[in-house]
This record gives C-alpha cells, structure tokens and sequence, in this order.
C-alpha cells in the first residue's frame, strides 16, 4: 500500500476501535438498565430506566454503524449488478457511492437542524436536552462518512487475494498432476481380479 492508503487505514483502524469501545460501554449499560427495570418492578422501580434504555440503544446502534460499513455488514443487493459488465457495473457502482454520499450528507443536515431544534426541552426522568438523544443520528452518519471516504483510498481485499490466487495456481496444477500420474500408476500396478463373466463356468 502507498503512504496515504497506510494512513488512511491507520485512522480507519482507530476510529473502528474507538466506535466499538463506546458501543460495547453502552451495551453493558443498557443491559444494567434493562436488568434493574425488570427486576425492580416488584419493589419500587425508577422511571428512569426505560428512558435511559431507548436512549442508550440508540447511540449504541448508531456508534457501530460506521464499523459495520467498514466489514460491509450492512445490506446490499447485489443479484443485478453483479450480471451486468464491466462498463456498465463500474457506471452503477459510481453512481451508487454519490447516492450514499448525498443520502448522509442529508441525514447530517436533518439530524443536527432537528437536535438544535429541541435544544431547550427536556427530558423530565433524567434531566438532560432532549437534543442529547437525538444527536446520536447525526454523529452516527458523520462517522459512516468519514469511514466511507477513508475506504476509498485502502486498496480492496479482493486485489490482495487475486495476487495470491494467481500466485498459487502453478502449485495447485502441479499438485493435481501429481495426483493424476499416481492414479496412473496405482491403476496400472493394481492387480487383475477377474470378475464372475470372466471365470470359466462348470457346465462347459
């Protein structure tokens, strides 16, 4: 890889960590929630917790959404694309990645105009904005942006896996023809087991 591909997949590596660490904090959260509002209810139960679930799912999925893009966990279809040719599917695939890129932009926009919106509401159970919760969308797309733009100068896994495919074909045909001649000889060493039609009968 060049020096900026090894950068960019330096950063890519670190903001991946980054995202992971907070949604794995978030999920041992809200499991604590969940677990305390269930087992609660026959006692006095917090109004709290429900709210501090939703809020922490939320910010949780939208944490490793930008690590989900980057494995290529997230949904595609690819039934009609793949059929098509060279030409038409890199014409396909351009217009796709402009898609995806205006799509976040849009979800950024909307998402910040929205949480600073409601800025001066609150929410009454645990007494902070209620653009707290909502600025998980905004910051979940910013993430899957930038993890977008930094996958496009990290070089595709299938470009290292054709070198090593091509470099390992002389050894599969050797082995294969090694395997060939030994069935030659195996088939030809082997001994001559006459079968029932071959054996003289005792009538004649």
């Amino acid at each position: 890889m060049t020096s900026m591909a090894t950068i960019c997949q330096t950063i890519s590596n670190k903001l991946e960590r980054l995202c992971l660490f907070g949604a794995g904090a978030l999920l041992l959260i809200n499991l604590a929630t969940v677990i305390l509002g269930v087992f609660s209810r026959f006692y006095r139960p917090p109004i709290w917790t429900t709210d501090l679930a939703k809020i922490t799912l939320v910010w949780m999925v939208m944490l490793a959404a930008a690590p989900a893009l980057k494995h290529g966990e997230h949904m595609a279809i690819t039934i009609l694309v793949n059929r098509l040719p060279p030409s038409s599917k890199r014409i396909v695939t351009l217009l796709r990645t402009l898609c995806f890129f205006c799509i976040l932009l849009l979800m950024i926009w909307l998402g910040f105009n929205y949480a600073y919106k409601l800025r001066l509401f609150t929410i009454m159970t645990l007494g902070i904005k209620k653009s707290l919760p909502l600025l998980a969308v905004p910051v979940g797309m910013s993430l899957m942006l930038l993890e977008y733009l930094l996958q496009q100068f990290i070089p595709a896994e299938d470009d290292k896996l054709s070198v090593s495919t091509n470099v390992a074909k002389p050894l599969s045909t050797t082995s294969n023809s090694t395997q060939s001649s030994q069935n030659m000889s195996s088939s030809v060493t082997a001994p001559f087991r006459p079968t029932p039609n071959d054996q003289p009968s005792e009538d004649t």
